[in-house]
């Protein structure tokens, strides 16, 4: 994620990155666990809320185009099937009780 975000002009969002996830923590009322390995696009790290749900916090790199925008779009128009279920716009996320890794919500049919 580092070399993406230097590429893509974002320095200084990886320097003001724990205030950032600290203001997250407040303004979310969450509690963020360690991050996730190996993101290319963004920060994700587990994140709990504050009735004990488990989720994904998400912070894009900031850089040029409608990427965030069309996640976003595709999030609420699934609303978590076949993928995770936005929460918060643009960042909480559903998250998986077993394992590190995202999984669909519980219930949700197969991947399509």
């Amino acid at each position: 994620m580092r070399s993406k975000a230097l590429a893509a002009g974002a320095a200084d969002w990886i320097e003001d990155l724990p205030e950032l996830v600290a203001r997250m923590e407040r303004d979310l009322r969450i509690t963020v666990g360690r991050p996730y390995d190996g993101g290319t696009e963004a920060f994700l790290a587990r994140a709990t809320r504050v009735d004990g749900t488990p989720a994904v916090l998400k912070l894009m790199i900031p850089r040029p185009g409608e990427h965030a925008r069309h996640e976003i779009a595709v999030l609420r128009l699934t609303e978590g099937d076949g993928c995770v279920r936005l929460l918060r716009s643009p960042v909480l996320r559903t998250r998986g009780r077993s394992g590190p890794g995202l999984r669909r919500p519980p219930g949700r049919g197969p991947r399509r």
